[in-house]
């Protein structure tokens, strides 16, 4: 299947808004004193570590929402 120019080109934009630097701040050092957390140019698959991270910190009932800015962390403790 060929992807049309302005998907590749949509892809690519996205693509450059995340940032690698946010993504690794997200998944070691996320601060968990409030929710929900908006993480901007944080790349989806940090969804999974964020969401280990808060089930081994004690949270429950967590959820990783993607945004097009980036991800957004809703937890209970």
């Amino acid at each position: 299947m060929v992807k049309s120019a302005r998907e590749t080109q949509r892809h690519r934009e996205l693509r450059k808004k995340r940032s690698l630097r946010a993504t690794w701040l997200a998944i070691r050092w996320i601060p968990t004193d409030h929710f929900p957390l908006i993480l901007p140019d944080v790349h989806p698959i940090a969804a999974f570590f964020i969401l280990r991270r808060l089930k081994r910190l004690g949270y429950s009932n967590c959820k990783v929402q993607t945004t097009a800015k980036g991800l957004v962390v809703h937890a209970q403790r």
